[in-house]
């Protein structure tokens, strides 16, 4: 067992689960029952899904953990310290964080005991409640303290340091104490301890221990000018009165704020990004400016002018906001949006309010033109977020404003006083300079003092010996000693020099100067080409060595020792002649720089008779190394293997490769091309969808061996993971058609926008994505499609791993494809075997420039492999023509874009406030209206943008009708036109519903219409919809075995003074357990303010996380997440259309165990997660990370989506990482396996680590990966597989790390630490003193003091992972007993020492009791009817509002197996109470399709629908995905005159709401009442274009007053009742449909359950299918 609960709570790892309980079946009920609305109780069922982005990246790593104690959910709301209720303050590069306390307004805080409001009313010795106390809550007890045992009121401490006071000092302080003895003969010790526990010496005093005798006098103790820190009153355990603790009868604080000011600055000229983009441009959401304190959102483009500017939309569609700490001034250079047009410009508070700029009276300001540019001042603004923008009620509200430059100067703590003055700042000094051995680096250390007292920068100059400045690097951080690293390009003398400058006054110039002999170190030579040249000759190419003076090369042949033949060269190539024709010899290629030589780069060809062509391979992009990858063979000799194993390499369309790519070069301008090549799969693995091989030409090809991200314009026919959409008949971009997801699958990619400028500045640091680039993906073949939505393998041969999610039976391992150029473009083709095209891909480029824009001269065509991928390719075919002599280019056709009208909130809210958010991708007019027919909305909508609507809801249902006009002159793109640009209608019904409890009591069976008491629980899926701010959902205890995800959807949110409390019921006898069996996604939470405590979440489907946290300031405590099919907890943005305002943020996720979670691949699996699409001030606090697939924690950015949010990480532990456990408790190798991994693709984060340990993952304990400016404090790391620490980064040009306190320590492997500092990083801030790094052979600090193993109390890892290794306090915290805990040798502030934040004590309090409608004895509708035809048997179910099918169709399942194992139930009539939308999904077809079984669903109020199985028996069902069948009973829909004509009986409307072709066979019944027993009941269907009533059938009323007719379609329909049938003829119009506006064929099929196939030959009129008609008639029969 490896960890283990306090109470012993947690199973052994590997061991037999708990046996499962029986599966609950209260969904169907046996017994006999005529298909009528007879009462019966409504089931629990949900059905609901949002679209929600599935996060994949790739590295592996495991663990396994367990807690300890359970909190008991007794008394008291949840404790939570103050900072949850204020804003955090800034982390300042030191790392150190300020306490989050708001500062008093006169900085005066007190605690007394005798007047406090809880201390003063306990009886003496009363235990004192842990918490906040005093002014403000300033001061926390922690710990044992109890009323002192007197009149007098104090707080008496615990012995020991058992109890403490402590508080937090923002500035300076000055503190006063009163103290006593507990008794008045008893003696006790005083001490105020440093957080760091050195103590604090009093005023006058000699010795920190201060020795207080008594109870009168009280003994008043002082201390002056405390430093900021945390600080705790207490009596200290190393005293000579060990043996009592000390009274605290009060103290007073009074802290002097320390002010803080900083600057941060927008300017659109100098922006990395606004400055690149084009005129008109759109600026990307997201951050800018200095420490990307300034935010773009909403609608935001670059000024159509010469001179840079963001253009913000106009009425507030855009804005560009910022947040002050303290009290700012602001100054903002605008302009309008052209040289003769008006714009208005307000700055707005978070409340809307404006503010008023210095000098004017009004909060808007109008500007005119664009010269001169309007500056706009504001002073003394308070702390709070503002947006800059265009007023939505100014006069000119029809544009925006542009913003050119914006300065904010933001001051913390109070008046700053003014700086040292210059005089006093000694000048620098240059320490030292030296070249790093085998390094091409030269290290230059400085001191001199930057910062507010000192200068602003130190600028370190290199000269070459000619005087002439080779380059210049500023260090601006605040500090004294900095490193900085220079890496000359040449050879030579380098003289180094430093000043210090000020703004406003005069440099200062060291007084000395450093010289370096710089010698160049040379590179291996890499050999890209060895090509026979015919007749015995061989020409051998390779890359450049700088510096080489020559080359020597050399063939030995095959077998030999001697060398064959041997040249030397100048140039990078040479021709080896005089070989023998058919031998094979391997070639050398060593550099040489006079006596120096190189090791040898090699490569072995077979030398032919014949003239061969050059082929040539490198190993470059993202994750390579040249290990693992590589090519076998040549082209020429008719085969080549080319591989990419170990993990290296990956395939992201969205931005760049890495990969192996054999080749050959094409000259653009000379020649056309056709590539054609058969393609094996000799081996593949499963990951996360970055595997991949296949045929590619590009403009650029990556240098061998070069593992940074390369960027190239390509196209490629790839096997990778492809996802596309199928209508049915053909592949579409309609994104509501079925979604096929290939993970393998064959597809076509165009990566294409990037140039050659966008290359050297992604070099040199000014960006980070190419502005212009596009990528496309586009599938190849579809042989998957008909199988219906889901996740498919194409591809056979995959190894090592269990076999890849729905791999089809006909696994394809040959692939023959081509690559042609001709005039009109690129084609990408899949050939059959006989060369007969099976699907094709055309990319246009009739200008001849798609793949010129970086290597002009060079076309590069071959083929790659990447990441676990083995192929090898043979019958290369490549030819090659003139343009002239090739066909002439084809006229460009029109793409088409279907239209997205998506309503992204749910259609339930807990609160009547309530935002409709609407998103679509076409420009148009965006029109609300509520059921009233009143405009709630009318305004212009911007494509890919979100519009959201602040509505005010009533009680129960509420009805809204979303209409958008599409602008008919909108193009999505060039070239690109929209399907269709009618106008789009949505009826948009919400419903608001609460329960008044307290407490939602949820169980395992519990039922959706219960009421949520604790003898009548509900379902969780209902629970999560309609718990409102302050209630809690109690969870019963037992397994809940779940089929769909649980899901609290945005909106449903608590508020900060009132969360939703999701918690283990407090009775519970063990951990409930949420179950979901493999099946889907786990938990996902987009709502805000929620608090999760005390239960698990296991075994989601394959790529599915165990919980998704995507709302904000959300607490999930005490939770544990295990066996998931991918990251146990993660934190990413819900839905694939949010920005950055919208991804998660604040959020905190405390004492929560994430282990032995692992995806298929073991790639993607990590413990913890915050990646992608992450917001600002999330926290793992007290967490436990182990045995999962991936990483511990992974905390991935990549350049598409941009950087994440700040992300801290502390007092959590990370283990055993890349591992998992199988049921024995056997380690299984399974991923990469970092412990903490805190970056990705080189994007800038600074994230936090703190008092974290790191030990025995599979490869890094703390990892950058890439991240150039993480910061590590106080932190162990040990034993490692790989770095114990690695900070790196691949293409920033600059890092900025930090590192205090790491404690690195290794006794099982000599893997040293990872370091690549770059550019402006100072090295002190990494290598500083507090340090200890791992060498390799031990230990050390920079100043050689070395650690030992007596500075832990234990380093057995084996006892670690056994039972009790690592467990939980009762509170939470982390208990590692013993392991890795430090003893007293270790400098205070090194390494961890584990602490944390305790875990919430929430308060349950009881609802009084309340009667359950849902039970039998309180239901007044149980008619007691029986069956009509007295055959068989009935089962009886009910339904929720919301229908969980997963569970329908399993009940139904059942049922047929039931029938079909027992011949002597005949028929079965299954019924089920739907109150609420009715969509029968195609799987519960399937099921009773060709059986006994009829499956009936009644809406209540007499109405059902049922279809029969034997009804389905010959059906076609493929094309079905659902069939709606809901009822509207309260439809007045057809005209009261149309009603009249018919009759004047009785008579009652229907709406059914699909209004097409059900595709099957359908049966309404409806109850007439018993009175009209044995009259006529008849059903007209309403047909609005005619205006008039249509005959369908006749029932005679059964004597329970049942009437049945057969349906086609839906629609609006009458009932009436009459004596005799109608003389009417029965209606078949049904099968026709009469053409309407917005209409397509696709449409059309898919609306009736058909393909468009079918459809088209049910009309052989259709002679061209892009052209219908309105008014035209189709026939659906």
């Amino acid at each position: 067992m490896l960890i283990n609960e306090v109470n012993g709570g947690m199973e052994m790892f590997g061991g037999k689960g708990r046996k499962k309980r029986k599966r609950w079946m209260a969904l169907l009920l046996a017994g006999a029952m005529v298909l009528s609305g007879m009462g019966t109780s409504p089931i629990s069922v949900q059905a609901e899904e949002t679209a929600v982005e599935q996060v994949q990246e790739t590295e592996p790593m495991e663990a396994v953990l367990a807690e300890q104690g359970e909190v008991t959910v007794s008394g008291g709301d949840v404790v939570m310290p103050e900072a949850e209720k204020t804003e955090v303050l800034e982390i300042e590069e030191t790392g150190e964080a300020s306490a989050p306390v708001v500062q008093n307004a006169d900085g005066i805080y007190v605690f007394e005991a005798a007047i406090d409001a809880i201390i003063s009313k306990l009886e003496k010795k009363a235990a004192i409640p842990e918490g906040k106390y005093g002014t403000d809550n300033y001061f926390t007890l922690s710990g044992t303290a109890t009323r002192g045992n007197s009149n007098t009121y104090s707080a008496e401490l615990g012995k020991a340091e058992k109890g403490t006071l402590s508080f937090t000092v923002q500035g300076t302080a000055s503190v006063t104490i009163s103290i006593t003895s507990t008794g008045s003969s008893n003696t006790s010790d005083f001490a105020l301890l440093k957080s760091d526990g050195t103590k604090v010496i009093p005023d006058g005093e000699t010795t920190g221990i201060i020795t207080v005798y008594g109870t009168d006098p009280v003994k008043e103790v002082k201390y002056s000018k405390l430093e900021a820190g945390t600080y705790q009153m207490c009596s200290p355990k190393d005293g000579n009165n060990t043996g009592r603790g000390v009274r605290i009868l009060s103290s007073k604080v009074v802290d002097v704020p320390v002010s803080v000011t900083k600057e941060y600055e927008f300017d659109a000229a100098t922006d990395a990004i606004v400055s690149k983009l084009e005129k008109k441009a759109a600026v990307p959401e997201g951050k800018y400016g200095t420490d990307n304190y300034f935010t773009f959102s909403g609608t935001v483009t670059r000024g159509n002018s010469s001179t840079f500017s963001a253009e913000v939309g106009k009425t507030e569609t855009g804005c560009m906001s910022f947040a002050v700490q303290g009290q700012a001034s602001v100054t903002i250079n605008i302009t309008s949006t052209g040289s003769s047009n008006t714009s208005d410009f307000a700055l707005l508070k978070s409340d809307g309010t404006k503010v008023i700029p210095d000098g004017e009276t009004a909060g808007i300001i109008t500007v005119y033109g664009t010269d001169p540019v309007k500056e706009v001042k504001y002073s003394k603004l308070e702390a709070g977020t503002y947006q800059i923008c265009s007023p939505k009620d100014g006069k000119n509200t029809g544009r925006g404003v542009r913003i050119l430059s914006a300065k904010v100067s933001d001051t913390t703590g109070g008046s700053r006083p003014a700086r040292a003055d210059w005089s006093t700042v000694e000048v620098p000094t240059l320490v030292s300079a030296k070249q790093i051995t085998d390094k091409n680096d030269i290290e230059v250390k400085v001191t001199g003092l930057v910062g507010y007292d000192g200068a602003d920068t130190l600028v370190v100059t290199m000269k070459d010996e000619g005087g002439t400045v080779v380059k210049t690097q500023s260090v601006a951080k605040d500090g004294k000693d900095f490193t900085v690293t220079f890496t000359p390009e040449n050879s030579g003398k380098y003289v180094f020099s430093v000043v210090a400058t000020r703004d406003g006054e005069e440099n200062k110039a060291a007084e000395n100067t450093l010289d370096v002999d710089f010698a160049l170190v040379l590179a291996t030579p890499v050999i890209s080409s060895a090509t026979s040249k015919g007749n015995g000759a061989v020409e051998v190419v390779w890359s450049a060595v700088k510096e080489a003076t020559g080359y020597a090369v050399t063939a030995t042949a095959e077998g030999e020792n001697e060398v064959s033949k041997a040249v030397t060269a100048d140039e990078t190539t040479a021709l080896l002649e005089g070989l023998t024709v058919g031998k094979t010899y391997t070639i050398s290629v060593v550099a040489v720089r006079g006596e120096e030589k190189t090791e040898p780069g090699t490569t072995t060809v077979t030398v032919t008779a014949e003239a061969q062509r050059v082929w040539s391979k490198s190993t470059y992009g993202s994750s390579t190394d040249s290990k693992n990858n590589g090519v076998i063979g040549n082209a020429n000799d008719g085969k080549v293997t080319v591989y990419s194993e170990g993990g290296k390499g990956k395939i992201v369309p969205g931005s760049t490769d890495g990969l192996t790519f054999y080749y050959t070069a094409i000259d653009p301008e000379t020649e056309n091309f056709t590539l054609t090549a058969d393609i094996h799969v000799d081996s593949w693995t499963l990951s996360n969808g970055q595997e991949g091989f296949g045929m590619m030409a590009a403009d650029a090809v990556g240098s061998n061996g070069d593992g940074t991200a390369f960027w190239n314009n390509a196209y490629q026919a790839i096997v990778t993971k492809v996802e596309y959409y199928w209508d049915g008949e053909d592949v579409t971009t309609d994104s509501s058609a079925n979604k096929i997801s290939m993970k393998l699958g064959l597809g076509a990619i165009s990566r294409l926008g990037v140039t050659a400028d966008d290359v050297a500045a992604i070099k040199n640091g000014t960006i980070t994505m190419p502005a212009g680039y596009v990528s496309e993906t586009t599938t190849l073949e579809t042989g998957a499609a008909t199988k219906g939505p889901g996740t498919y393998n194409l591809v056979g041969n995959w190894n090592k791993k269990a076999e890849p999610t729905g791999s089809l039976e006909n696994q394809l391992t040959d692939f023959r494809l081509q690559i042609q150029r001709n005039n009109t473009g690129y084609y990408l083709r899949y050939l059959d075997k006989d060369n007969k095209v099976i699907k094709e891909v055309r990319y246009y480029d009739l200008e001849r420039n798609s793949l010129t824009q970086i290597d002009k001269d060079n076309i590069y065509v071959g083929f790659f492999a990447s990441r676990n991928a083995r192929i090898t390719v043979s019958n290369i075919d490549l030819k090659t023509i003139t343009p002239a002599d090739d066909e002439k280019a084809e006229e460009r056709e029109i793409q088409y874009v279907y239209p997205i009208n998506t309503i992204e909130s749910p259609v339930f809210s807990n609160s009547a406030d309530y935002n409709l958010v609407y998103y679509g991708n076409a420009d148009g007019t965006l029109v609300v209206k509520d059921e009233n027919g009143k405009e709630v909305l009318n305004k212009e909508f911007k494509a890919l943008t979100k519009e959201t609507v602040a509505l005010k809801l009533n009680n129960g249902k509420n009805a809204f009708t979303i209409n958008f006009i599409p602008d008919k002159e909108y193009k999505p793109g060039e070239f690109k036109l929209m399907t269709s640009y009618d106008p789009v209608t949505i009826n948009h019904t919400v419903e608001y519903k609460t329960v008044e409890n307290n407490n939602i009591y949820v169980s395992p069976n519990g039922k959706s219409n219960a009421a949520g008491t604790k003898d009548a629980p509900m379902d969780i899926y209902t629970a999560v919809k309609i718990a409102a701010p302050g209630q809690k959902i109690l969870i019963k205890e037992g397994t809940y075995n779940l089929s769909g995800t649980v899901k609290v959807e945005r909106g449903i949110n608590g508020t900060a003074d009132a969360m939703i409390y999701m918690i283990a019921d407090p009775e519970a006898g063990s951990r409930p357990v949420l179950d979901f069996g493999g099946k889907c996604a786990g938990m996902i939470l987009a709502g805000d303010y929620w608090y999760f405590q005390g239960f698990d979440v296991t075994r989601s489907a394959d790529a599915q996380k165990g919980i998704q946290v995507s709302g904000n300031h959300n607490i999930l405590d005490r939770i544990k997440a295990y066996k998931n099919g991918n990251t146990g907890i993660q934190i990413s943005r819900y839905l694939g259309t949010d920005q950055f305002n919208q991804w998660p943020a604040h959020n905190t996720i405390l004492n929560c165990s994430s282990y032995l979670n692992a995806d298929k691949g073991y790639e993607d699996a990590d413990g913890f997660a915050a990646k992608l699409t992450v917001g600002q001030g999330n926290v793992f606090d007290g967490c436990i990370a182990a045995y999962n697939a991936d990483d511990g924690w992974d905390l991935f950015a990549k350049v598409q989506s941009g950087s994440i949010g700040v992300v801290t990480i502390q007092n959590c532990v990370a283990f055993k990482n890349g591992y998992i456990l199988d049921e024995n408790g056997r380690e299984i190798n399974a991923g990469n396996g970092n412990g903490f991994k805190m970056g990705g693709d080189s994007m800038p984060g600074a994230h936090v680590l703190k008092n974290s340990v790191a030990f025995a993952n599979k490869a890094k304990g703390i990892d950058s990966n890439s991240c150039p400016d993480i910061k590590v404090y106080s932190s162990t790391t040990f034993d490692n597989e790989s770095y114990n620490v690695a900070f790196y980064t691949n293409t920033a040009v600059n890092t900025a790390f930090a590192a205090d306190g790491i404690l690195s320590y290794k006794v099982s492997n000599k893997v040293a630490e990872q370091f690549k500092l770059l550019g402006t990083q100072n090295a002190a801030d990494v290598k500083g003193v507090t340090n200890y790094y791992f060498d390799g052979s031990k230990t050390v600090n920079n100043n050689g003091k070395e650690a030992a193993a007596s500075w832990f109390k234990s380093l057995d890892t084996a006892s670690a992972l056994k039972d009790g290794g690592i467990t939980r306090n009762a509170d939470g915290t982390i208990n590692m007993n013993g392991f890795l805990e430090l003893t007293d040798e270790v400098p205070e502030g090194v390494g961890a020492r584990m602490s944390g934040r305790t875990s919430g004590d929430i308060t349950v309090t009881p609802d009084e009791p309340k009667q359950d409608d849902s039970k039998p004895e309180n239901n007044n509708n149980n008619n007691n009817n029986s069956n009509d035809n007295g055959s068989g048997s009935a089962a009886t179910s009910s339904a929720p509002e919301t229908v969980n099918w997963n569970e329908v169709s399993s009940s139904v399942q059942d049922k047929v197996t039931e029938i079909t194992q027992n011949p002597a139930i005949a028929t079965v009539n299954m019924n089920m109470v739907c109150t609420g939308e009715v969509q029968v999904p195609q799987k519960v077809l399937n099921t009773i399709k060709g059986t006994n079984v009829t499956v009936a669903f009644h809406s209540g109020n007499g109405v059902a629908m049922s279809i029969s199985g034997q009804d389905l028996k010959n059906k076609d069902l493929s094309k079905i995905q659902n069939i709606d069948l809901t009822v509207d009973q309260a439809s007045n829909n057809i005209p009261a005159n149309v009603v009249a004509a018919k009759t004047s009986a009785p008579t009652r409307q229907l709406a059914i709401k699909d209004t097409g072709s059900f595709g099957v066979n359908v049966n309404i019944h409806v109850n007439v009442g018993k009175e009209n027993a044995g009259k006529t009941a008849n059903m007209y269907r309403y047909n609005a274009e005619k205006g008039h009533l249509e005959y369908c059938g006749s029932f005679t009323v059964t004597s329970n007053g049942q009437s049945m007719f057969a349906l086609k379609r839906g629609g609006n329909y009458l009932v009436t009742v009459t004596e005799h049938r109608p003389s009417e003829s029965v209606w078949f119009a049904e099968d026709n449909y009469i053409v309407k506006a917005g209409d397509t064929l696709s449409k059309i099929a898919q609306r009736n359950h058909m393909t468009l196939t079918e459809l088209l030959r049910r009309n052989a009129q259709i002679t061209n299918r892009n052209v219908i008609k309105v008014g035209q008639r189709l026939n659906l029969n």
